[in-house]
């Protein structure tokens, strides 16, 4: 059983267009269709360049935002289900880790109260037992527990970034949703946060929605991979499959980006992607991504591709899948390495 299990995902914004003074009415589409699911002890790394809807899709999950339309399933139960009482068991099981260490704590507060109050809401502790929790807490995320004491403005960004794991953690969750949660971290820290997140997620058994734009951090860091371009899923499959043979020449063109500081084979063909991520106001007809798609032909500008299984557990939804030569020089992680 799936911990989430989201279907056919929907997120519309409704926007007034043309000024200040009247214009038209048109419906932004973040989300348009996402179709995901998340096992116990288990990764997926959301991935795709800024406006894509990633967020979206994670706030959604958790219900942060209301959706349009789909089904969200948690541990099998639709999350409209959780209400009156069943909604703090809701809130409990499913926490979030933002990208902004900086701004996601409460600079009046001390640790011990940061963390405490979560206890306090759940009713998982009171009194002198908050202290001891809040110890814990802080141990298992690698600081000290004589640190509690503090206000966030005392530590640096990471760990502010640990505070805010051990927050999520206190309420004893099934589901994590990481928010970009290095990308405001120095490279050396990004690691040891990526560490971490493994072991506590090896000793606790808990699912990861893991939604970042770097394609270096889903590698380290998840189990499966799905692709996002403009509100919609263009390929998914286990990390291994992803990094050593992408299929969707989006997904080519992400791997191709990523610097590869220990080549210097200028003969090597980089599949860059020429300009800017349309307006989700205003999608491309057919594949949305042919306006940037080297391969596009007459039936990309018109035909929504359709989503298959190319191989077992490899989706993608791409018309020339299978007539695009491959080259695995572009590939800056061969056989997913």
């Amino acid at each position: 059983m799936p911990v989430l299990d989201a279907e056919n995902l929907v997120k519309l914004y409704p926007v007034r267009t043309g000024g200040l003074f009247g214009g038209r009415k048109a419906l932004l589409r973040a989300v348009d269709g996402v179709t995901l699911s998340i096992e116990r002890g288990e990764t997926l790394g959301l991935v795709g360049e800024s406006g894509s809807g990633k967020s979206t899709v994670g706030m959604l999950c958790l219900g942060l935002l209301e959706k349009t339309s789909g089904t969200i399933r948690f541990l099998d139960r639709p999350i409209e289900d959780y209400t009156g009482d069943d909604a703090r068991i809701f809130r409990r099981k499913a926490q979030i880790v933002f990208q902004n260490p900086f701004a996601s704590l409460n600079p009046r507060m001390i640790i011990r109260d940061i963390i405490g109050r979560v206890l306090e809401i759940h009713g998982l502790a009171h009194g002198r037992d908050i202290g001891a929790r809040v110890g814990a807490l802080m141990r298992e995320v690698g600081l000290r527990e004589d640190q509690m004491t503090r206000y966030p403005h005392e530590f640096s960004g990471g760990q502010r970034q640990r505070i805010a794991i051990a927050r999520a953690l206190a309420s004893d969750p099934e589901l994590v949703v990481l928010d970009e949660p290095t990308s405001a971290l120095d490279v050396s820290v990004q690691a040891q946060i990526l560490n971490l997140l493994q072991d506590i997620q090896a000793a606790r058994g808990l699912a990861y929605l893991f939604i970042s734009h770097n394609l270096a951090v889903i590698r380290h860091a998840s189990t499966r991979a799905a692709v996002m371009y403009l509100g919609r899923l263009v390929e998914t499959a286990r990390k291994e499959a992803i990094f050593a043979r992408p299929l969707h020449p989006y997904t080519q063109a992400l791997l191709s980006s990523v610097p590869k500081p220990f080549v210097t084979d200028e003969r090597m063909e980089k599949k860059i992607i020429a300009g800017d991520i349309p307006s989700p106001l205003t999608p491309p007809p057919g594949c949305r991504f042919h306006t940037r798609c080297r391969y596009s032909e007459d039936r990309c500008t018109k035909e929504e591709p359709q989503w298959r299984e190319v191989e077992p557990g490899h989706f993608a939804a791409c018309h020339r899948i299978g007539e695009i030569e491959e080259s695995r020089t572009t590939n800056p992680y061969p056989e997913g390495g």
